[in-house]
């Protein structure tokens, strides 16, 4: 079976969590979560997981074992990171849903951005807008010694 854009979008763009519907901010909140502040769905009080479409671009692409780890001590490894970007698709539909998505996530980020520098979700280059996504590696875990013998 082959890839249908057209079904797709048809199918997708009216789910109420696709990036591109046009009531996908309705009773959503920005709330403090763990990591800094999170959009949150009023209803359920949880995170609110968004849709969308695009393509993998190979760009800064770390998604390897290590993410984007650089070895001999350059950076802890706690700090390594899964990056990649999604850049704009090849099919008419699919490029619409993406652009209409961009300016959502453009929405979002000025109602808390603090600074007019705005290049952690948004990255843009000669091709156009990419939307990064990164994720940890590696999570420090400490564990208690017991003294034995005191």
């Amino acid at each position: 079976m082959t890839f249908d854009p057209k079904t797709y979008h048809d199918t997708h763009w009216t789910l109420s969590n696709h990036i591109s519907s046009l009531n996908v901010l309705d009773g959503t909140i920005w709330q403090h979560g763990e990591s800094g502040l999170e959009l949150i769905d009023e209803n359920n009080k949880l995170p609110v997981k968004l849709v969308t479409v695009g393509r993998v671009s190979a760009y800064r692409l770390k998604c390897g074992p290590a993410g984007n780890h650089i070895a001999n001590g350059m950076s802890p490894l706690e700090k390594a990171k899964y990056q990649f970007h999604i850049s704009r698709p090849a099919h008419h539909d699919l490029a619409e849903d993406y652009q209409a998505g961009i300016s959502t996530l453009e929405a979002l980020q000025s109602q808390v951005a603090t600074t007019k520098h705005r290049g952690s979700m948004i990255v843009e280059d000669v091709t156009g807008k990419m939307i990064r996504f990164i994720k940890n590696v590696f999570t420090l875990r400490v564990s208690a010694h017991v003294k034995q013998g005191t």
